[in-house]
């Protein structure tokens, strides 16, 4: 009985350049290296390669294989950047299924699929399996309640270079920290607001920077409270929860790594934040 699709295995000519070739359009390297294969654990599927020895049969035969992603189009793109030939451009074939295919350097069929009938959780663990650690911020900013709550729903004007947000439940929170990066390695790409009380609370989705590839697919999430004060100012509340209870004990991942980046990072956000009602006020 299929259970689904484990390992991806092509035949390649140059295993050296398909590796290299991969290994940047993945972000990673291999997690198995050797003369005769090389794996990629991709959203813990396999990507391999085969070298092609003389007299072997056609690598990718009359069949394609579909990875997973978030956004075909985008996907697609990032490949041909990196010298794939396009075959088929995304195209929506019905019920939000969004398909297409490129052509590897070395002749193997590479296809890309959003299927949200199959769409991951949304969220790394479930409450049972979530560690009672969080990182909790605190603010007193000087500011209406409204225009800080207007901040948050358009980042782009105070924190970063580009950001996509659609302000309703499930809608894209897609905040672009580095637009020169491929797509997939610029920012929050894939995180979705959870849930929002307009002009109070808004919470959503959040990953991992791309230096930490362990743990940026496994998304965590963020609230953020706006409560009105005396005298034109605003407490700004931030919880980033949603930290796996194993990853957090497991000193050999990534995850405490992640939280320590985040516990600077979100101070950071709101000290930019403080600054950016400043200037707006002067």
């Amino acid at each position: 009985m299929l259970r689904g699709i484990r390992t991806h295995a092509m035949n390649v000519s140059n295993l050296e350049a398909a590796k290299a070739w991969y290994s940047e359009l993945l972000g990673r390297a291999p997690y198995f290296d050797q003369p005769f294969y090389v794996g990629f654990d991709v959203g813990g599927y396999e990507l391999g390669l085969h070298p092609l020895d003389e007299g072997d049969g056609a690598g990718a035969g009359g069949s394609t294989v579909y990875w997973e992603v978030e956004d075909a189009g985008f996907a697609i793109a990032h490949a041909l950047e990196k010298g794939a030939t396009l075959v088929q451009p995304a195209l929506d074939v019905g019920g939000d299924v969004v398909v297409g295919s490129v052509q590897d350097p070395f002749g193997n069929l590479l296809g890309f699929i959003f299927n949200p009938h199959f769409a991951p959780p949304l969220t790394a663990v479930s409450v049972a399996e979530m560690s009672e650690q969080a990182i909790v911020k605190e603010a007193e900013l000087v500011g209406s309640r409204d225009a800080i709550w207007a901040l948050w729903c358009a980042p782009e004007t105070w924190l970063v270079e580009k950001a996509n947000v659609e302000l309703r439940v499930g809608g894209r929170y897609a905040l672009h920290f580095d637009f020169d990066q491929k797509p997939g390695f610029r920012g929050s790409e894939g995180c979705r607001i959870l849930s929002l009380l307009p002009g109070r609370m808004l919470s959503f989705t959040w990953n991992a920077p791309p230096s930490l590839p362990e743990t940026r697919f496994r998304r965590t999430w963020v609230v953020v409270e706006l409560e009105e004060l005396e005298a034109g100012r605003t407490r700004v509340r931030l919880t980033h929860t949603g930290w796996p209870a194993d990853g957090l004990a497991n000193p050999e991942s990534q995850w405490p790594q992640t939280f320590q980046y985040f516990e600077r990072a979100w101070s950071m956000v709101l000290q930019a934040l403080e600054r950016h009602l400043s200037a707006v006020k002067g």
